[in-house]
């Protein structure tokens, strides 16, 4: 079938079609926890419950509708995402036994791109954007006759990925909210066409990072709007442009849509994993991020927050964890001026010990704007283990003859 191109996937879909594509994933995915959450509800004053899509295969959602269309399609196939589009569409592929080649950009995170080629597919770097990532995608499916699975504007990836609402209603039918992170907006699409037409009487409300709010403009002018650039640690949904299959679909059956920053994404995560144990990428943060910061208010009212994926970076998952030690108080930063004598260092590390706190990085400077001749400057990262007053650094140090000249993380 080479030159061929691919069928039109657009038609509406019903509560129906996602029972059927249900009935297609018995046995393929996993059916994830729906679990109360005590730190999310104490923080919102409300009920609130996790859809645990981290959990699933693959690390997020996305196997749901990939394999709802790959099993009916039967053909290799060629896809074009940044992140856990790529490694649905490779595990589909790999479990029907059928060739698939994604297009990434080449701004990808090596960690998607990585398990993207250990669940079998063969990936290829091309363009800065991912509408340049999408066009060559739709060109190979063109040149090879591969199937050209779109991440979000196809009926039978949406009714896949609506197969979680599905599982939410099986288990729980009278919760207030359902909140949702939006990108291109098939999950938030399939989820909320099935609850409304299944009859739920809550509110489906989706989440956008604000950097990247193409549905909520878009819904906002009536007409499909197309964002000049995105730009969030939410790879998983910085899309610049929702399809009017999906735009449809929510202007129907989505109540709201709210946006939050990357710092409340980031704030968002630590929490999850420091209170939940549960490790989500900033898009799967993002209806957590919503409920905690009060942009959707919860008080006394039962909410669902789907998490959608767990797959992040470990480079930013440690950037997320050392700001929010320093944020919280936990950890601090403290730079200051000694002579340049051993004795110096050593009467500042004795004080660190006597109060309980450990050095967790130090490095020193002899050169600077600030540094006179026979001084060094002395940049330490350290962690409260103990209650002691901190006030007393500052206090020594200025018997010492220390000068303090930046600190970090803490209230003296």
């Amino acid at each position: 079938m080479k030159g061929g191109t691919s069928p039109d996937y657009s038609e509406p879909i019903s509560w129906k079609d996602v029972e059927e594509a249900y009935e297609r994933l018995k046995g393929v995915i996993k059916n994830t926890p729906l679990e109360r959450s005590s730190s999310i509800s104490e923080l919102s004053g409300g009920e609130v419950y996790l859809k645990l899509e981290n959990l699933q295969k693959g690390g997020s959602f996305k196997i749901r509708g990939a394999y709802n269309l790959l099993s009916r399609t039967k053909r290799d196939v060629v896809a074009a995402s940044a992140g856990n589009h790529s490694q649905g569409v490779a595990l589909a592929s790999s479990l029907l036994g059928l060739d698939s080649l994604v297009v990434m950009p080449q701004f990808a995170p090596p960690v998607k791109m990585i398990a993207t080629q250990r669940y079998g597919a063969k990936v290829l770097l091309y363009g800065n954007t991912f509408d340049e990532a999408t066009e060559k995608a739709r060109s190979i499916s063109r040149e090879e006759g591969r199937i050209f699975a779109h991440a979000f504007d196809n009926r039978y990836v949406v009714a896949g990925q609506g197969t979680v609402g599905l599982e939410i209603l099986q288990e729980m039918d009278d919760f207030d909210y359902i909140v949702v992170p939006v990108g291109g907006g098939g999950l938030i699409g399939g989820i909320a066409t099935y609850l409304k037409e299944k009859g739920y009487r809550g509110k489906v409300i989706g989440v956008e990072a604000e950097n990247a709010a193409s549905m909520k403009n878009s819904l906002k002018r009536g007409k499909l709007v197309k964002l000049e650039s995105v730009a969030t640690i939410a790879d998983g949904i910085a899309i610049k442009s929702p399809s009017e299959f999906t735009m449809k679909i929510a202007r129907k059956y989505v109540d709201q849509v709210v946006t939050v920053s990357d710092e409340e994404i980031s704030t968002a995560m630590f929490t999850l994993l420091e209170r939940g144990k549960i490790v989500s990428e900033p898009a799967g943060a993002a209806s957590v991020a919503a409920i905690i910061t009060g942009k959707i208010k919860v008080g006394g009212k039962k909410a669902i927050a789907l998490i959608s994926g767990g797959n992040v970076d470990m480079p930013l998952l440690s950037q997320i964890i050392e700001k929010n030690l320093l944020e919280t108080g936990r950890e601090f930063v403290l730079s200051f001026i000694v002579n340049n004598i051993p004795s110096e260092m050593k009467k500042a590390i004795e004080l660190f010990s006597e109060m309980r706190l450990n050095i967790e990085e130090l490095h020193t400077e002899l050169f600077g704007e600030d540094i006179g001749v026979g001084k060094q400057k002395i940049t330490v990262r350290l962690k409260i283990y103990g209650n002691e007053d901190l006030s007393k650094i500052r206090n020594t140090f200025d018997a010492l003859g220390f000068i303090i000249v930046n600190i970090r993380g803490a209230d003296f």
